[in-house]
């Protein structure tokens, strides 16, 4: 359906630079800010929810440019996607209940051990809920799930040399405003926050035109990372996966995505965990990182990592990492949905 969707609003058409120019004002010239009334959402433990622990060899950075048309169409369904967002009213959540949101997350641990290497893929479960009012005590709660998928290697094997993946107790952390480890000495509610742990200190001070929202980005990005464009899409990811940005913010990041020159379409339709939206990504350092967009409401979907290049036996295309997001309200920290 969202093949048919994009197709029919965007059909392909050849491109010049200049015209390449004078659609991308366009779609920027219908930017109209609107104000109005945010219940925060929710914060998310950033060691928890982001998808690390694999170990790579340094590869030389490497990204393609976009083509003229190709640039256009991602500028163009972004933009759906923010006015989308702009529509949105968060919800407001009832006194003495919790907005809930649960993350399914996969990560890929790889084990250099001497002449044998290992690779497996795990999957955790993790649980926020955030109090109508934010100011009082959060819960989280991560869980493994079991999911092993081994890539490099066996479990037996593995097992020989002490290199298994047993499987985790969860753990349980409360916090007033989703701060799970507070400064000592300072109040939680007035910590500063950054892109993984978003304060309302911080969206405050966050501009909502795109331009200067990209060059905040590429000011808090500098240095870090295999490729600059990259990794302000890893940073926005981190942002739009805490779920505690309103939607002016939201609408303005899909916007700021716009205005990279790397950035393309890799899948018109990606499924992850049976939610659908259009995939965008940035390929450099032999990974190419995704974040999925529903076009049509705005939802973030989720994110993900593939292999650009073969590595080890692990062939180009796998995904590495994952993550997606649900959301619901709950009448008690700690139990599921209603």
């Amino acid at each position: 359906m969202i093949d048919e969707d994009l197709q029919t609003l965007y059909p392909e058409v050849p491109l010049d630079t200049a015209s390449l120019q004078r659609a991308r004002e366009q779609v920027f010239a219908t930017v109209t800010p609107r104000r109005r009334r945010w219940q925060p959402g929710l914060a998310i433990l950033a060691t928890a929810a982001a998808v690390t622990a694999v170990a790579f060899v340094a590869l030389r950075p490497e990204t393609t440019p976009a083509a003229p048309g190709a640039m256009v169409e991602v500028a163009q369904i972004l933009q759906t996607a923010a006015d989308a967002e702009i529509r949105t009213v968060d919800p407001r959540i009832p006194a003495g209940q919790f907005r809930y949101l649960s993350t399914h997350a996969l990560s890929m641990t790889y084990t250099d051990a001497g002449s044998q290497h290992f690779a497996v893929r795990e999957g955790r479960k993790i649980e926020v809920w955030v109090p109508a009012d934010h100011h009082d005590e959060w819960a989280m709660r991560e869980s493994d799930t079991g999911e092993r998928t081994w890539l490099v290697g066996t479990e037996a094997q593995a097992r020989k040399i002490g290199a298994g993946s047993p499987q985790r107790p969860p753990t349980d952390l409360r916090g007033k405003c989703g701060i799970w480890y507070p400064q000592q000495g300072k109040n939680p509610c007035t910590q500063s926050g950054n892109w993984q742990e978003p304060t309302d200190t911080f969206i405050e001070k966050l501009p909502r035109d795109p331009g200067k929202l990209l060059d905040r980005l590429r000011r808090d990005t500098q240095g870090k990372g295999n490729d600059p464009d990259q990794e302000v899409l890893v940073y926005v990811a981190d942002a739009l996966r805490s779920a505690r940005l309103p939607a002016d913010v939201r609408a303005a990041l899909y916007r700021s995505l716009a205005l990279l020159p790397d950035l393309v379409i890799t899948e018109r339709t990606a499924t992850l965990d049976g939610r659908k939206g259009t995939a965008f990504g940035i390929t450099a350092a032999g990974q190419t990182r995704e974040i999925i967009i529903d076009p049509r409401t705005g939802d973030f979907v989720g994110e993900r990592t593939r292999l650009a290049q073969k590595m080890d036996r692990i062939a180009a295309g796998t995904v590495i990492e994952s993550s997606s997001i649900t959301y619901g309200i709950s009448r008690k920290a700690g139990a599921p949905p209603n």
